[in-house]
């Protein structure tokens, strides 16, 4: 899809048009829009190119510099349904030419845009989903773009308003694979290669349309894939781009059929995976009002970066359904972050968990989403991770009919176990020194790294207890071996304070490089004179200035003051009992983070948080410290 043009150019372009398509088009007879009818049917159109912003004449309209307007009532007026309400559109959109990581979000025009995305453009990387989309009340739907670049969207089919009908009624599948070339050929397909997909058993020949979700996988290039009714005319379209590095990549998308089933052609070549979930009838099925499309404004139904737990993995999510009585949802499922490569299952909740997958990531920290239509049951959906991710879901509609019931209990809650690398100079080697107080470390897989006379960027000094000289704080997120969740720093009482603001910035941009989630940043003590004063200012002020939602301050120095019997005579470094409790507040703030239960009660016999609150929140609260004695017997 790689063609040169941006975004903002092609737009621009058009300003100095005189008539732009839409308005020359604006007279003819157009289908009606909007939802009179609350149901609709399917209809198969195309596929269709209706715009691309590399080409001057884009076939859309500039409503500002990030959103186009594109007329799907028009391009589906030379169809049956031009005499029918149109209620939403099955599409698929591309971002190419991306410069800068963002989102991208379809949505009916006219309405404001909603908290929701359609995709999630990379820089430099084709990047597509489709979408049913509901429509405006002028036939048309809006496309924003978060960041510059160019947009490509295709039309498979619109939905029609419809109270009933025999043809275009959502039949669901459990999800059966019916192509998988890895089977069939040793070197996988050649580029350019056409194969033929055929109905799968239970599909009625008069199929209007399949649901299906494409896998593509060791392809040599870049490319593309399009998709279409088999014994039809190749359309130029597509719906989902293999990158070239021959790593899955999948796309879920509703496409045109015929007897023979779909073609599907692949640039790229390689492999190409294809399960089909569900079918839209032809005219021979009876006339019912059950598998229609309802839609609804486009609604974020779960985002687990706000809504916590994380899906961690071999976890399981169930949510409500937003519908009442509905068979099936149609969603935009995102895996944000995840800890490693893996997959995403949605299903109807309580029910068997399919063997298949809803939206794949390939790597560490990937953004990738994927459209999904999945059947609801009595108790809503379920979405099971293979490994841990932040998980997005928004709602577009919904199919009509009878929701399965659920028979299976609820999964039990599964608790995250991350990494988190300690760093710390003598302040937090005090863990060293006292080695028994590593046992209220708990919950997590704690990689220590704490050594005297350590400094954050800038080269240590040898200590005089241990005679080495440590790594600085930087070279220690540098160097962690594997991936690393949480990095905790207890360090930087050495750094001088007209370099501890470049520093911590240093510090940051090694931990994103680490594909780190959070670093924890505990105060500095301030002793009896306050020489550390600055060093919290400067900590506090980069947390609040909104550049760095992954910096989370605790505040070691106000948890700390009133304790008795922690600190050595300078009221910065710790004795035993310091180092007990901070091993603790460690702990709870670890908890606190990935939304765990407190590994241990506040005092013996009472109340385990099933949520752990940071224990600068219950210090706060209730005016004590956790009973370490009683505890930990110290």
């Amino acid at each position: 899809m790689t063609r040169p043009g941006r975004f903002a150019w092609a737009l621009a372009l058009l300003a100095v048009i005189a008539v732009s398509p839409l308005a020359a088009t604006a007279a003819r007879p157009r289908p009606a829009s909007a939802a009179a009818v609350s149901t609709s049917r399917f209809e198969s159109v195309g596929p269709l190119r209706l715009a691309d912003t590399r080409q001057a004449l884009c076939g859309c309209e500039r409503v500002d510099a990030t959103t186009v307007r594109i007329d799907i009532a028009h391009a589906a007026s030379s169809s049956a349904a031009a005499s029918d309400t149109i209620v939403a559109a099955a599409v698929t959109v591309t971002a190419t030419n991306t410069s800068t990581d963002g989102f991208v979000t379809a949505y009916p025009s006219g309405t404001p845009r909603p908290a929701t995305s359609t995709l999630n453009a990379r820089t430099g990387v084709d990047t597509s989903n489709s979408a049913i989309v509901p429509v405006g009340s002028d036939g048309r739907i809006d496309v924003f773009a978060q960041s510059p670049t160019d947009l490509v969207v295709d039309l498979t089919g619109v939905f029609v308003g419809a109270l009933s009908a025999r043809a275009g009624r959502f039949e669901s599948l459990a999800p059966v694979r019916v192509i998988d070339t890895r089977l069939t050929s040793a070197d996988g397909l050649s580029p350019f290669t056409t194969i033929i997909v055929p109905l799968p058993a239970g599909v009625a020949p008069d199929a209007s349309a399949l649901a299906v979700n494409v896998t593509t996988v060791g392809e040599r290039s870049a490319g593309f894939v399009r998709g279409f009714a088999a014994g039809t005319a190749e359309p130029l379209t597509s719906f989902v781009n293999p990158d070239g590095t021959g790593r899955p990549k999948a796309a879920a998308v509703i496409l045109p059929a015929s007897a023979q089933g779909i073609s599907l052609m692949t640039s790229a070549g390689g492999n190409v995976v294809v399960d089909v979930v569900g079918w839209f009838t032809g005219a021979s099925a009876p006339d019912s009002n059950d598998g229609l499309f309802v839609p609804m404004t486009p609604t974020r139904l779960l985002d687990t970066r706000d809504d916590k737990p994380r899906l961690w993995a071999n976890a399981t999510r169930e949510i409500a359904s937003p519908v009442t009585g509905g068979a099936a949802l149609v969603t935009n499922i995102t895996m944000a972050l995840p800890d490693n490569a893996g997959f995403v299952t949605a299903a109807a909740a309580g029910t068997a968990r399919p063997a298949t997958s809803s939206v794949n990531a390939v790597a560490r920290n990937a953004v990738v989403a994927n459209a999904a239509i999945t059947a609801i049951s009595t108790r809503g959906l379920s979405y099971f991770s293979s490994a841990g991710t932040d998980l997005v879901v928004d709602a577009t509609g919904s199919f009509t009919g009878v929701p399965v019931a659920a028979t299976l209990p609820v999964p039990p809650p599964v608790l995250a176990s991350p990494r988190v690398l300690m760093i710390g100079d003598s302040t937090f080697a005090s863990l060293n020194v006292v080695p028994a107080s590593k046992v209220a470390l708990r919950g997590f897989d704690a990689v220590l790294d704490l050594e005297p006379c350590r400094r954050l960027v800038q080269p240590s000094c040898q200590s005089a207890f241990t005679l080495r000289t440590p790594s600085t704080a930087l070279e220690s997120i540098r160097d962690a071996a594997g991936s690393i969740d949480i990095v905790v720093i207890k360090a930087g009482y050495n750094e001088g304070f007209a370099t501890f603001d470049s520093a911590v910035r240093t510090i940051m941009a090694a931990a994103r490089a680490k594909g780190v989630r959070t670093v924890l940043w505990l105060t500095y003590s301030e002793g009896a004179a306050g020489e550390y004063t600055r060093h919290n200012a400067i900590l506090r002020s980069l947390a609040a200035s909104g550049a760095y939602p992954d910096l989370a301050i605790a505040d070691w120095n106000a948890y700390a003051a009133a304790s008795t019997g922690w600190y050595a005579d300078d009221h910065i470094h710790l004795i035993r009992n310091g180092a007990w409790a901070t091993a603790d507040y460690v702990t709870r703030w670890v908890a606190h983070l990935v939304d765990n239960p407190c590994p241990t009660p506040w005092a013996p016999g009472s109340f385990v948080d099933a949520h752990c609150p940071s224990p600068d929140e219950y210090a706060k609260a209730t005016g004590t410290l956790p009973d370490l004695h009683a505890l930990y017997g110290v």
